[in-house]
This record gives C-alpha cells, structure tokens and sequence, in this order.
C-alpha cells in the first residue's frame, strides 16, 4: 500500500477531531460573549478549539477524497451537481457536509480573530458560525457510518426517486 492509500483508509479515525472540535465550539463561544474584564482566556480557547477544528477538517477532506476515489465512491462530475440517486447521493450529502465544515470553521475562525477591545465579547458573528459549522459536522458525521454499509440509509437520503433519469 502507498502511503496515498495508507491516508485514504485512515479517514475514520480523522474525521473524530474535527467533529469533536465543531461540536464543542459552541460552548466558549457563548462563554465569551459577556463583556468585561477576565474574557481573554475564553478567546483563545475559541481560537484553539477552532485552528484545531479546522486543521483537523483539512485532513478529512483530504482523506475523505482519497478514499472516495479509492472506493469507487465518487461520482464523476462535479461537486456542485448532485447524482440522481443511491449511495452515489448519500455520498454526495457527506461530502457537501464535509466541504460545508471546511469553509465554515475557516469563516467562524476569520470571526474569531476580528479586532475588539480588551473588554469586549467575541460577537454574535462568531456564535452565528460556529453553531452552523457544529451542524454541518454533525450532518456529515451522521452520514458517515451509512456509506461503510454498517446500517441501512434511510430512503430519503437516497435522492429523489426519478423513474426516468438512470442513476450515476
């Protein structure tokens, strides 16, 4: 095995940092929003928990791809256009979930990082971003264990059923 094969099959034990960071955001986010003296260390426990997250996030990403190619997963085309129906759409859910994951945790890490004074909370912004990007895990997180065939997907996250469009 290539060591490109080697990180593609290590994309389970990946995605558990950055879904653990995604979710937990939240909760120093909301922390720091009180203004007053004494809020600094709640903003760099945002700023880890989020450089953490997102780096973690890349990882995935990148072995999710890897693996998906390996697999046979992916779809030919491209990201943007979803396929008809099957696994080739439960697919195509997790890894808009992961891509969604990726851009949101950079965008609430940029509003992390914006300038306030000392006595200021984090902002709104920032809680706004990272509760989106902890569901965008979750989603994506969620989808994960249909893909490996351990359960049965549900029908709806199959596609639409169409009868005259062939799946890709």
């Amino acid at each position: 095995m290539d060591w490109l094969g080697w990180f593609a099959s290590r994309h389970t034990w990946l995605v558990h940092l950055p879904a653990a960071a995604a979710l937990m955001i939240p909760l120093p986010i909301l922390a720091a929003q009180r203004a007053g003296r004494g809020i600094r260390p709640w903003w760099t426990t945002c700023r880890y928990l989020a450089w953490a997250g997102l780096a973690g996030s890349a990882l995935a990403v990148a072995s999710g791809y890897l693996a998906a190619r390996h697999l046979g997963l992916a779809a030919p085309g491209p990201l943007w256009v979803p396929p008809r129906h099957g696994m080739a759409y439960l697919f195509w859910l997790h890894e808009l979930g992961g891509w969604a994951a990726l851009l949101l945790g950079a965008a609430c890490l940029r509003s992390l990082y914006r300038d306030r004074q000392e006595h200021q909370g984090i902002g709104i912004a920032a809680l706004l971003l990272g509760l989106l990007w902890a569901g965008s895990a979750l989603a994506a997180s969620y989808l994960g264990p249909f893909l490996l065939g351990r359960t049965q997907p549900p029908p709806c996250l199959l596609g639409p059923r169409t009868p005259d469009a062939p799946s890709r």
